[in-house]
């Protein structure tokens, strides 16, 4: 029988590296776990298709090189604008057939590319629009434009918010963005407010009644079809810039002395 092999220093410095290299693997295992159980799932970042592909396919060996989170775009605010009569009547009439519905809609078609511009999603709405049963939005604002009497009393603006019978937070909101309304519409137009032609139809504007209780809303008057026609029908972008910016100045929040700046180059 053979005497056994005693045990060289290279053999024994074998053993001692492999049992290092397992107890480091130990500790590295810890770690990990660790680390893993303390972050939620909420915490790891997800990652596009777009990202991983680029991955593969480029050179990942650059320096500095970081992956980013794919962002989560935030829902753009909604606003509504009613474009006065539009689909139920002609509204007030002119001697010469100019129409109250086709001032307001030229208007109206203005305030929605403005307000798309500036990055809000925009419902035109017609004057009894199905849509409005319940509507929500961040502001509502109903575009109409008064009679074609050329009485020289008869021109200005005025503006009558939701009443807030369901919910006393919407008048408050309303109020503010009427003078929004008020404040931007008068230093566009240049029209004074003209406040002895507000009439039972605008403070009881039917709208009001159908909206989410929770939605601020406006009707305006723009102006008449008689002494302010020129501006109404030869000026309409100047009209829907005053209006763009009120609405703009209520969602913004700014002090309403402060002007908003114009919404349209």
């Amino acid at each position: 029988m053979s005497k056994p092999r005693k045990p060289s220093p290279k053999d024994a410095a074998e053993r001692e590296s492999a049992l290092s290299l397992f107890l480091r693997g130990i500790f590295w295992a810890a770690v990990i776990a660790l680390v893993l159980v303390s972050v939620s799932s909420t915490d790891i970042p997800e990652f596009s298709w777009s990202q991983i592909a680029w991955w593969h396919t480029s050179d990942h060996t650059q320096p500095g090189l970081v992956f980013l989170p794919t962002p989560t775009p935030q829902p753009a605010l909604r606003v509504g604008i009613i474009s006065g009569h539009w689909e139920n009547d002609s509204g007030a009439t002119c001697p010469d057939g100019l129409q109250e519905v086709d001032v307001n809609h030229a208007i109206a078609l203005r305030v929605q590319a403005d307000l798309r511009r500036a990055g809000y999603q925009v419902d035109l709405l017609a004057e009894f629009d199905p849509r409005l049963k319940g509507y929500q939005a961040a502001a509502l604002v109903s575009i109409h434009a008064d009679v074609c009497d050329l009485n020289p009393d008869f021109t200005g603006y005025k503006t009558a918010p939701a009443r807030g019978t369901g919910n006393p937070a919407q008048l408050q909101n309303s109020l503010h963005l009427k003078a929004c309304l008020d404040a931007r519409y008068a230093t566009a137009t240049g029209l004074s407010y003209h406040p002895t032609s507000v009439s039972r139809h605008m403070t009881g504007y039917h709208a009001f009644n159908e909206i989410a209780p929770d939605t601020p809303a406006v009707i305006i008057e723009t102006g008449f079809m008689g002494m302010d026609r020129d501006l109404l029908v030869n000026h309409p972008d100047i009209v829907a810039r005053g209006i763009t910016n009120g609405i703009l100045c209520y969602l913004h929040n700014d002090p309403i002395s402060t002007p908003t700046p114009a919404a349209t180059p």
